[in-house]
């Protein structure tokens, strides 16, 4: 008998079946493949649109309803106050006409609402016209606190008010109503929110409060005048960006029936992401973990960034640098340091539907004054051509490893670039056209700060909050801007987690739970925000831009029609009335007397009932 084990034909198939499966895994799982992709081929699905026109004659039946904003041209916080709520409207959808005090009109009865922007009702020189046309259904909303002088006696009753003391400085806010969407009863603490001066008033029972101070202090409130209405915002921090929410639901509260357009959008972008990761041992890291940097990056930290998009309908857009060297001139050259793991990083970041842009060579902000960088210890870039060139060895870099995929979005290192770095990066990389840097001012001069705009070479799509951690000044900063806009976009940075100061001491155990809160704040109070990469994004906002929206408030409906239509747009909607017949659009219930609206044509009917 031959006891020699011998290897039958069946095994020899099964182990070369093995070996071809796992070849293919490398081959497939490797850059190299990448190059023999179809030149078409992209890593994304691009948002396009087929825009719709509206007839004159049917823009001419609607037209246009128009609020007057009255500013102190005298007065710097009015400007400023003027400026804030203008942009607020505008965003809007609404029409919007500024006067000063030295131009007031004879009459407002053309105007949908008046908004006053200064303290001293004493200056208004037709302060009886005004309330002549609140009484015949107009609405007046005195967006900052009156102050205290003869006039203010002549009209505090008409504004609800039977007394009135001193100046205060509240104790916080209490939103005792749903003014900023799904935030009822939100409570934020005097250091929380912008610094608020007001009035110690008493209230007649007639008024309807929305906001109050923890310490009882009615902040916003509306008093019913015959046929009309008076607002009031017993503050002065309106004039501020982070407030727009309360502006938008303030103003919608005022009116019946109110209805405007939002963006709907949910962004998050990982800044310095893919980039090289520091080599090493940390510490605290590997007492918690037991491993290296790299490998609690690619072990821990990515799978559980992973996991929350995942679990929260996220879309990451991450931006690119190739060196953390602090070199501004040449020569610069290509850096071959964690190559496979930036390729790993990329082919799934695109893999799960993100984007990859650019976040520049290193991390020195495309600046050319040294003043403008020195508290962030970088280096100011010498001229123009030396961006340019740093910017090519990125995107060459980048190419090597994804030969097909073409970039749309840059953010400037630290928030900052000026006029010349934004020319080098549109001559270096002109498929670039996103520029996304910050929508709220830090407390640096040079921080580069926008709107949700465009203009010929960009459209800009500021982040609006950051980090891991998450205090109530970013929940504020989040609630107030979906309320107004309708958009949420965040930043986080993978090495925040290396710094003390940065990760605020905490281990990445609790910072994961805490931004995973964020995330999970914002999918159950907002699950209609439309989740997007930058890119897509960029598309959404020029095409909503773009548009012009026309509003009809009837009896039983409120028709809306939209100039320059572009596949779809959301809208959010406050009635205290029930939904009735719908044409071309769904309609969600959000909070009370709150609806999400979707329109999918260019003109929508939106029933109500009694």
């Amino acid at each position: 008998m031959d006891d020699k084990f011998k290897i039958g034909n069946t095994l020899y198939l099964v182990i070369i079946f093995v070996l071809i499966i796992g070849l293919s895994l490398v081959v497939i799982n490797s850059n190299y493949i990448l190059k023999f992709l179809p030149k078409g081929t992209v890593f994304f699905a691009n948002e396009t649109s087929q825009v719709s026109r509206l007839s004159k004659d049917t823009i001419d039946h609607f037209g246009v309803d128009e609020y007057l904003v009255i500013y102190n041209e005298e007065d710097p916080s009015s400007i400023r106050m003027k400026d804030n709520i203008s942009h607020t409207l505008t965003m809007m959808k609404k029409s919007v006409k500024e006067t000063t005090l030295s131009n007031l009109p004879p009459s407002y009865n053309q105007y949908k609402n008046v908004i006053i922007t200064f303290e001293s009702i004493s200056k208004l020189s037709n302060l009886s016209t005004l309330e002549s046309y609140t009484a015949e259904g107009g609405k007046v909303f005195f967006a900052i606190r009156p102050e205290i002088n003869n006039s203010l006696q002549n009209i505090y009753r008409k504004l609800g008010i039977y007394e009135v003391g001193d100046y205060i400085n509240p104790e916080g806010m209490n939103l005792t109503s749903n003014v900023l969407i799904k935030q009822k009863n939100l409570e934020m603490k005097k250091d929380e929110i912008s610094q608020n001066s007001s009035l110690q008033v008493g209230l007649v029972d007639k008024c309807s409060i929305y906001i109050k101070s923890l310490d009882n202090v009615p902040l916003l409130w509306d008093m019913p005048y015959k046929k009309g209405k008076f607002m009031v915002f017993n503050g002065t921090m309106l004039e501020t960006k982070e407030n727009r929410g309360l502006i938008s639901g303030a103003i919608s509260m005022l009116n019946e029936d109110f209805i405007y357009p939002i963006l709907d959008m949910k962004m998050v972008f990982i800044d310095d992401f893919p980039a090289p990761v520091p080599e090493g041992i940390n510490k605290d890291l590997y007492k918690e973990y037991q491993r290296d940097i790299l490998s609690f990056y690619r072990d821990i930290w990515w799978p559980d960034i992973l996991k929350s998009a995942a679990k929260y309908n996220v879309k990451y857009t991450g931006v690119v640098i190739q060196t953390y060297e602090d070199k501004v001139t040449p020569p610069f050259k290509n850096s071959e340091v964690q190559r496979n793991t930036f390729v790993q990083y990329g082919r799934e970041l695109l893999k799960m539907g993100g984007e990859i842009g650019i976040h520049g060579y290193n991390h020195q902000s495309l600046m050319l004054d040294p003043n403008s960088v020195k508290d962030l210890g970088y280096n100011a870039w010498k001229t123009q051509r030396d961006m340019e060139a740093a910017l090519n060895i990125t995107e060459n870099y980048v190419k090597k490893m994804f030969p097909t995929y073409e970039f749309k979005t840059y953010v400037p290192p630290s928030n900052r670039i000026d006029q010349v770095g934004e020319t080098a990066v549109k001559n270096a990389i002109p498929s670039i056209n996103v520029l996304a840097s910050l929508y709220l001012a830090d407390d640096s001069q040079y921080t580069t700060v926008t709107e949700f705009e465009k203009n010929d070479e960009y459209i800009y799509l500021p982040r609006i909050t950051s980090g891991y951690e998450y205090s109530k000044q970013k929940k504020w900063a989040i609630v107030n801007a979906v309320t107004s806009i309708g958009v949420f976009n965040h930043f986080i940075h993978p090495d925040d987690i290396l710094d003390i100061e940065r990760s605020a001491g905490k281990n990445w155990t609790k910072l994961e739970k805490e931004y995973d809160h964020i995330l999970s704040d914002v999918n159950q109070n907002y699950p209609w925000l439309e989740s997007k990469t930058a890119r897509d994004a960029s598309t959404k906002l020029s095409n909503y831009l773009d548009s012009e929206v026309y509003i009809r408030e009837e009896k039983e409906r409120i028709v809306v029609s939209i100039d320059r239509f572009s596949n779809k747009m959301s809208f959010i909607l406050r009635t205290k009335h029930k939904i009735g017949k719908l044409k071309n659009c769904t309609v969600h219930k959000v909070d009370d007397d709150i609806y999400f609206v979707e329109a999918k044509k260019a003109t929508i009917e939106i029933g109500l009932v009694d």
